[in-house]
Parts: structure tokens; C-alpha cells; sequence
């Protein structure tokens, strides 16, 4: 708590030294044996600080004596036994300041000044992410976590993103030794983007796929000054893509943090025995087992600041670099292909054998040499199989320019290069192979505008799915200008007004976005306004309304905010908001166009199972006489192609079905010949839809009749009311609590098959079958008894013949085509709350614990034909508390973490299963040679070795233990 306000003059640091030296020498001997006395002020302004504890430390440790600073920042404490202690200085919202080995004498009073600084690791640090204005955490108008700079560096860590791992609300998907899908609040998955992730303001997601994947991030943990979580929506100053909440880093200015930095660590990655059984085409089953094992690994950072005496020039180069084993793991699925694979090897990549057809899902026949080369590529990169090293790279380069003390321009830029990796997709798992990801960024602020410019783009042409084999090239861009200004309006209003420009350019050479890779970019407008106004001494309001416009959508969306902050005093807060965010359709969702695979039906012949976009035009079906026109991987056989749109009419499926029996067995071909076509009124045509995770077919709601046109995706939209409270409690507690309902509409789901087959009905046709086969007996069959049998035989046979697919006219590839695709859901509704404290427990100790719980871990929207299911792909509970040491004096700090998780259905893209519960304990210990410059630090996380699997389709993680040393040189 201040006792003078910020603007105060430098001046009054020189009147609370002056109060100091000029004691009245009788002060001096009247306490006895021994007394100090002194002032605090602020280390900025020179204002006096009030209510800072001050702590008399014993060389033991032990606390001997404390006081508190007066209104003027004074404080005087007595009977204290003569001998040499250090003081410590602690006030909740600044950086704790400590005074080493002073002195006390017998009878006399030992005078002592300190200053102390706004700290970003306190109980109420400085935020900017919630307004995207600076303001204390106590003042935001949103729940805001904040993780700051000591507990990042003293924490040893592969990726950044692991600093807010035990925060509120946060889920964390570990895929591996760097892979992680990171979101707050749920709705989770794999190669998720549902949070937004900014450094330094800038959008740090990939810049088309619009991924969170952490190792893609150039910053190094050496120069992250802190971390803010803020949990909610929060489109209307941020704009789409932000219902969930937002992690925001930021890094080290060179100008107020230059130095050197180095750190080399080394660590042991151990993962226990498993095995796993596989079912390998021809259901033979084979089981697959891996030995225990114990790896190194290594990893390099370092930061280099440096700035100009004047202090208007700074620069910065920070990287790191790494290398290790990744927790290892058998996927069944990528198994099974690769035996495939294998095979086709074996036959010289023979495209006609089922084996080397299998992976020629959307090749063109037309291009035979084309064709065979990326056949040969796709069944060598399955054959290969997993490979588990990990290795990267990142750089990151930053100048500052101060021309006046409020004026400052930053130029910076970067790049990180997966060398060799595994990450998730919905598609299954990729080999990442020598990815880049680089970024460059124009900063500028003048007084209470703000502006930037931003790059963002994708270098990769050699990374491939493991399942198919397929390559995915990514070079896109994501370009950004934003604007930003605030004003006052007297005392007690501001305004925060902006304007946001995001242009995506998707670069995938055809091998993701397929046939739209010529219209595939995305522009997105968008202005806010932001109005705070004191109402009355104890009531702030807050009211926001942004509105964008998306090129690929038809109507702009609007997006309102509103909050109520009461403060009964300083230190607390209640809270009422209400928030309206919107998440759009991505590239994936509007202009993916993939082979996931191929589903062989019986020798030569296919499906092309396909993953594709819904575009800005949505999905229609060719029709004749009002029913939809399908596509059959037999027509070939009659003269015609795959791909071409056949009247769905029981006639031209005998005909299709006539062919195929008659490809595979001749004499059975000729018998049917003979038979003449069926009606509609004699044999019926039933549709059904491919199930991909069970390997069956469901009956289609509705049948044929009932496929209707989908019109393009609309922006999912989430509503979200919450009541929260902050506060500080006896200057030695931070809490926050917060409750909120979220009613969710149009939510955009995970792909799913929307192209139903269709097939001739087993039962009917039966009926005819048997009818025309008596009257063939005495030529055909020598009785009714074995023309009957032949019937019912040949009836079940042809009736399971995915005769056909009615596929959408704008279906990819070149075969025919099972479509995959997202699709809006019905609204639904969620409950959640969250909770956090941190209490400080004395000048060394303090505590932190969290707890989050949602009403569900699986929503279902709407009912029949237009239900969906919503997985949350997140715990309904789950918690963490961390103690955590550190003593300035001694050099010595350290902290214990425990992280407990409910267990929770899960399921995205092709991973699908049960989430087992599991609880976690962390444990991180530092030493730092003050004189030498050199910390020591140790972190063990699973302590206890208890393995456990965060996802289906991750591994099972184990022990990793990280030793880091580390050297600071003094300020450049």
C-alpha cells in the first residue's frame, strides 16, 4: 500500500534518507542492547512505501525481530542482541529487497535505507493481457494468473508453455518430452488452437493450421519476464479465436535487463517396460513390447543483452538448442500400415496388388510416372516407421529504441526448427521433420498509443503423416497490424479503442488443402471500444463492444463485453461480466482437402476416406429427380469413372453390383446376367454411414431421401456470465474465485464421415433373387432347395457391398470419395468454477494452490439426426498446490509441486479412449554461487516414477530429471 502516489517527486527519496541520518542521537542509546531503524521507498519514484514488513534474519535462518513501516515509510525496532543479520523488506506487490550482513552494536541504533521495486512475481503483479492496458492483477477486470520471472528461471524447463502448468483452470496435454496441446477451461485436443497463445502481443500460433505447438515457440525461458493466463472469453478486445482465454508471455526489455546468460543442462528421460498387441492385416495378431528405458538428454540456452550508457539502446540474442530420446510408443494403427507397406515393398510398389493400393488413395491415373514417384515415396516413409529423436533450434533477436521517456520502438524477429519430432494430428501422428517456424515484429508506443506489425509463416516440405505416409507442405503466412489508443475523459473515464488486421495466406502446395489451395485466403477486420468509468468511489464499470468481418463469412459478428467491479477497499474486488466470444472457421475447417486413408472393399477397389473443408460455399449434392447422385469405385468396370455422379437408383446399383461380383468370380458374374435388373418397388436402396473408429456401418437417418445440402460453417459462439472475487487478506494471502456458466452455439465439432454409402437391402433382394433363381431350376440349380440357398447367399453378399458413396460435388481426390468434414452443433450449456490462492508464509516460504471444476467432460448438442457430441477432452476436477522456498541470503531456493487429475473420456480426430486419473509430483532445487555468478539448479518431475498417458495416442511419461547450471555476467 502506497502512503504517496506514483507521481511523487524524486526528491522524496532524499528526505526519507535525510530522516534517516539525521536520528536524534539520544535514539541511538535508548534501546537496549541494540536497535535499527531506517525508511523504504520506492525504487522509481523516491515515494515513501507504508506497510512494508521488515524482517531482522539470524545467520541460522531464524527470524529475531520485524516491524512495519509507518506512514512515512519509516520504521524503527529494538531490543535486538548484538551480532551481524540480514533484513529483508516484503510488501504484497513488490519485488522483495534484502539488506546482507548489517551489523547491530550493543546500544546504539543501526540506520538503514532501502528501495524496493513493483515486482511481476508478487500477490497483485502488473497485467496487461485482461485490457490489453497495464493494470494491477487486483484491478483487471477478468481472472488473471500470472507466473513471474523468479519462478521461471529457478524452474528448469523443455518448453516454455510448462511454467503454466499448475495454474488455474490450465489443462495440459503432454504428447511427449516437448510435445503438449495446452487450453484453460476445457475443450481441449489434439494440434489445438481452442486458447490463444501471444508473445509480446504477437499471435505465436502457427500461422494457417492455427496450432498451438510449443516447441514452434524461438523464446527461451532465460528471457521471459513473465507469463499472464487469463481465463474466459475475450473477443471483444482480442477478436476471434479467444472463448477460451489467452496465455500471454513476455519477454526481457536488453534496455532494463541486459547481461549475459548461459545454461547447460543435462537430464535422464526414463520410461518403464509395456507392450501392446497389434492385429496385422489377415487378423494375425503379434504382440509388440518395449524394454524399460534411460535416456539422456541435453539441451543449450543462452540470452546476450546488451544496451547504450544513455540508456536508448538496447539489443538481444537469445536460442537454445536440444537433443534426446522422446518418450517412445506403439501405435496399433501405424503398426498395421507399415506391414502393408512392407508388403509393398516386396512387390516392387506393384499399384495393382492391394498392398501398394492401399496408399494410392487420391493419385491420378492420369499421371503414371507423377504417381508412382509418390507412391514410392508414401510406402517408404510408412515402411520406416517411428522414429523418436528429438532435436531443435531456436534463435531470437531483439532491438529497442527509447528516443524519450515515452516514446520506444521494437524490432524483433526469430526462428525455431523442429529438426526431428512426432505431434499429433486429427489425422494421426506426424513425422516432423526439419519444420521452421519464423516470425518478424514491429512494435511502436507513444505515450497511450500502440502499434504493430507482425509476421508469422511456416518453412516445411518434408514432414509426412506416419499412418499414409502422405507429405504435408506448409510455408503460410499470417500478416497483422494493429492499432491501439487510450484516452481520459476526465477523472474517472478512459477509453481503449483499436483496430485489428489478420490476413492468412495458406502455402500447402495441394498436399493439405488439396483443390483449394488456389482460394484458400482468409482477411479479418476488426474494431473495439472499450469504456471504464469510475461510477462511484467503490464501483468501476467496464463495457466493450468490438465488431469483425471475416471474408469468408457472410454476416460480421459482434462481440459485446460488460463488468461490474465493486471494491469495498483497496485490496478486493467482486466481479460481474459478461462476455460474448466467437471462434471462426479455420483453414482446416474451411479448405482441408486430404487422404486420411484408404478403405479397400475387395481387390482393386476403394474408398478414398477424405478429410475436406466445408469452404465458404458449403456442400451441395448433384441430384436426379430430387435424389441424390453418387459415386461408385466399380464404375469403372462399366466404362466409366470413379469420380462420376450415377442416379441412385436400384437399377444402375444392380448394375454396379453385377460388375463387382462378377470381377471377383466370373461364373457368379454370368449367372446374375442372365437375372433381370430390379425396381425400386421390388428391391430397396438403404444408405448407411461409415463409422471410422469402429469399422462399421450406422443406417443414415432419413435413408438417401433425407441427405440434405449443408450450408458453409457459421462462427461458433459462446455467451459467458461469471461472478469472481480477488482479494488480499491480512497482506499475506491472495485469493481468487470464480464461478461461470457459458451457454455454447454452433460450436464447430471434429471432422466426421457426412457421405453415407449406399447399398442394395439384403432382405429384399433376397426376395428377388430367390424368385428368379426358381425359375431357373432344371436348367440352372436341380432344385428349389439349392436355388433358394444360392439366393439367401448371394443376397448377404451383395448386400454388404458399399456399392456406392453420395458424395458432395465439391468432393476431392480422384476416386471415389467418403467425405469427412466439421459441421456446427446445436447449443448447449457448461458450468465451471475456479479457485486460487497464494499465501506467503513468511520471508522464504510461500504456498500456491489451485482447483478447477467443470459440470461435464462430454456436452451433447441437439437431438436425432442433428445431434453431436461436444468432448471436452479435459478433467471435470483437477487441482495442484506448490510450496515453494527461496532465501535470498543463503542463495538456496527451491519448490515442491503435486498435480492430481480426474480421469475423462476423451476423443479428437482418430484418438479415441479413456483418460486414466492420475496424480503427479514435481520437484525443482537451486543453489546460487552468489560471488561466482553460477546457479545450480535440479528439477525432477513424476518424482515418484508413476507412469501415466495424458492422451490416448501419447505416451505413457515417466521420470525426467534435469540438472542445469547456470553463469550470469554482470550488465553488459
Amino acid at each position: 500500500m502506497r502512503s504517496f502516489p506514483r507521481f511523487a517527486s524524486p526528491i522524496s527519496r532524499r528526505m526519507a534518507l535525510f530522516w534517516v541520518l539525521a536520528l536524534p542521537p539520544h535514539i541511538a542509546f535508548s534501546q537496549e542492547p541494540g536497535a535499527v531503524a531506517g525508511a523504504v521507498a520506492d525504487s522509481a519514484t523516491g515515494a515513501p512505501l507504508a506497510a512494508v514488513l521488515v524482517e531482522v534474519v539470524g545467520p541460522d535462518g531464524a527470524v529475531v525481530a520485524s516491524g512495519v513501516t509507518g506512514p512515512g515509510g519509516t520504521f524503527h525496532i529494538g531490543r535486538i542482541p548484538p551480532g551481524t543479520y540480514f533484513f529483508h523488506f516484503l510488501l504484497p506487490g513488490w519485488r522483495t529487497a534484502s539488506l546482507p550482513e548489517q551489523v547491530v552494536a550493543a546500544g546504539e541504533t543501526r540506520r538503514l535505507f532501502a528501495e524496493m521495486a513493483e515486482g511481476s512475481y508478487s500477490l497483485n503483479p502488473i497485467t496487461v493481457t485482461a485490457s490489453r492496458t497495464e493494470e494491477k492483477i487486483l484491478d483487471a477486470p477478468a481472472a488473471v494468473e500470472v507466473v513471474n520471472a523468479e519462478d521461471i528461471l529457478e524452474r528448469p524447463a523443455l518448453t516454455t508453455v510448462e511454467h503454466v502448468r499448475e495454474k488455474a483452470a490450465v489443462d495440459f496435454m503432454a504428447t511427449g518430452l516437448l510435445g503438449s496441446n495446452v487450453v484453460v477451461r476445457g475443450f481441449n485436443n489434439v494440434f489445438s488452437g481452442a486458447t490463444l497463445t501471444l508473445t509480446d502481443n504477437r499471435i505465436a500460433r502457427l500461422p494457417s493450421l492455427r496450432a498451438n505447438i510449443s516447441h514452434f515457440n524461438p523464446t527461451t525461458s532465460l528471457d521471459i519476464e513473465r507469463t499472464e493466463v487469463m481465463l474466459g472469453p475475450a473477443s471483444a478486445l482480442y477478436g476471434p479465436n479467444v472463448e477460451l482465454g489467452a496465455i500471454h508471455s513476455l519477454t526481457r526489455s536488453p534496455i532494463d535487463h541486459p547481461g549475459v546468460s548461459l545454461a547447460l543442462s543435462s537430464g535422464l528421460r526414463q520410461q518403464g517396460a509395456f507392450s501392446e498387441e497389434v492385429v496385422l492385416p489377415g487378423d494375425d495378431t503379434v504382440a509388440l513390447s518395449q524394454r524399460a528405458t534411460d535416456m539422456t538428454v541435453w539441451q543449450l540456452e543462452g540470452r546476450l543483452a546488451g544496451k547504450t550508457g544513455d540508456d536508448r539502446f538496447g539489443a538481444k540474442v537469445s536460442g537454445q538448442y536440444f537433443t534426446g530420446l522422446d518418450y517412445l510408443f506403439i501405435d496399433e494403427e501405424e503398426v498395421r500400415q507399415q506391414g502393408i507397406a512392407l508388403v509393398c515393398q516386396s512387390v516392387d510398389y506393384d499399384v495393382t496388388n492391394a498392398a501398394c493400393l492401399n496408399f494410392a488413395g487420391d493419385l491420378d491415373p492420369a499421371d503414371p510416372t507423377g504417381s508412382a514417384d509418390e507412391l514410392r515415396t508414401r510406402v517408404d516413409n510408412v515402411a520406416a516407421g517411428r522414429a523418436s529423436d528429438l532435436e531443435r533450434w531456436t534463435i531470437d533477436a531483439r532491438l529497442d529504441w527509447r528516443p524519450t521517456a515515452e516514446t520506444s520502438v521494437i524490432l524483433s524477429g526469430g526462428r525455431a526448427t523442429a529438426v526431428s519430432s512426432v505431434d499429433l494430428t486429427s489425422l494421426g501422428a506426424g513425422q516432423v521433420i526439419d519444420w521452421a517456424y519464423n516470425y518478424v515484429q514491429g512494435r511502436f508506443r507513444w505515450k497511450d498509443l500502440f502499434a504493430q506489425v507482425f509476421l508469422n509463416k511456416s518453412d516445411n516440405d518434408q514432414t509426412y503423416l506416419l499412418r499414409s505416409g502422405r507429405t504435408l507442405v506448409d510455408r503460410s503466412e499470417l500478416w497483422v497490424a494493429q492499432l491501439q489508443h487510450s484516452s481520459r475523459l476526465g477523472v474517472n473515464n478512459r477509453l481503449v479503442y483499436g483496430a485489428d488486421l489478420l490476413w492468412t495466406i495458406p502455402k500447402t502446395e495441394g498436399t493439405i488443402n488439396g483443390k483449394n489451395e488456389d482460394d484458400d485466403e482468409i482477411t479479418e477486420v476488426g474494431g473495439y471500444l472499450q469504456w471504464e468509468s469510475a461510477l462511484a468511489r467503490p464501483l468501476d464499470l467496464v463495457l466493450a463492444a468490438r465488431l469483425d468481418k471475416n471474408s469468408r463469412l457472410a454476416e460480421p459478428v459482434f462481440s459485446p463485453r460488460a463488468a461490474l467491479v465493486y471494491r469495498p477497499a483497496p485490496e478486493h474486488s467482486l466481479r460481474l461480466t459478461f462476455n460474448r466470444a466467437f471462434s471462426t472457421p479455420n483453414t482446416i475447417s474451411l479448405f482441408l482437402d486430404i487422404s486420411g486413408q484408404s478403405i479397400p472393399i475387395a481387390g482393386p477397389f476403394f474408398y478414398d476416406a477424405r478429410a475436406q473443408g466445408r469452404s465458404d460455399t458449403g456442400f451441395t449434392f448433384r441430384r436426379e429427380e430430387g435424389i441424390p447422385m453418387h459415386q461408385s469405385p466399380f464404375n469403372p468396370l462399366l466404362g466409366g469413372s470413379p469420380q462420376e455422379f450415377l442416379p441412385t437408383t436400384t437399377g444402375q446399383l444392380w448394375d454396379e453390383a453385377v460388375a463387382a461380383v462378377g470381377a471377383a468370380d466370373p461364373g457368379l458374374g454370368n449367372l446374375l446376367a442372365a437375372v433381370p435388373a430390379p425396381d425400386g418397388s421390388e428391391v430397396a436402396v438403404v444408405a448407411a454411414t461409415l463409422n471410422l473408429d469402429e469399422g462399421a456401418f450406422v443406417p443414415t437417418p432419413g435413408g438417401v431421401a433425407g441427405i440434405r445440402d449443408m450450408p458453409p460453417l457459421d462462427p461458433g459462439i459462446t455467451n459467458t456470465l461469471e461472478a469472481g472475487y480477488k482479494g488480499l487478506l491480512e497482506e499475506r494471502l491472495l485469493l481468487s474465485a470464480n464461478l461461470w456458466y457459458s451457454r455454447i452455439s454452433d460450436r464447430i465439432s471434429d471432422v466426421r464421415v457426412i457421405s453415407p454409402n449406399v447399398f442394395l437391402d439384403g432382405v429384399s433382394l433376397d426376395s428377388y433373387l430367390t424368385e428368379q433363381f426358381l425359375g431357373l431350376v432344371g436348367t440352372v440349380f436341380p432344385d428349389e432347395e439349392t436355388a433358394r440357398a444360392a439366393a439367401a447367399e448371394l443376397a448377404a453378399t451383395m448386400g454388404e457391398i458399399p456399392l456406392g458413396v453420395v458424395a458432395p460435388e465439391q468432393a476431392g481426390g480422384t476416386f471415389a470419395t467418403i467425405v469427412l468434414t466439421d459441421r456446427n452443433l446445436p447449443a448447449t450449456e457448461l458450468f465451471g468454477a475456479d479457485l486460487s490462492l497464494g499465501v506467503i508464509l513468511g520471508s522464504r516460504w510461500s504456498l500456491e494452490a489451485t482447483a478447477a471444476w467443470l459440470s461435464d467432460d462430454i456436452l451433447t448438442a441437439g437431438e436425432g439426426a442433428a445431434a453431436g457430441v461436444i468432448p471436452l477432452n479435459a478433467p471435470t476436477l483437477k487441482g495442484s498446490a506448490t510450496l515453494r522456498y527461496r532465501d535470498l541470503d543463503s542463495g538456496l531456493n527451491g519448490a515442491l509441486r503435486f498435480r492430481a487429475t480426474k480421469g475423462f473420456p476423451a476423443s479428437s480426430g482418430v484418438y479415441a479412449g479413456d483418460v486414466d486419473g492420475h496424480q503427479v509430483v514435481d520437484l525443482n532445487l537451486g543453489y546460487r554461487f552468489r560471488r561466482m555468478g553460477l546457479w545450480l539448479q535440479l528439477d525432477v518431475q513424476n518424482v515418484l516414477d508413476t507412469g501415466y498417458s495424458s492422451f490416448p495416442g501419447a505416451p505413457m511419461l515417466g521420470r525426467l530429471t534435469m540438472l542445469r547450471l547456470r553463469y550470469d555476467l554482470a550488465a553488459l
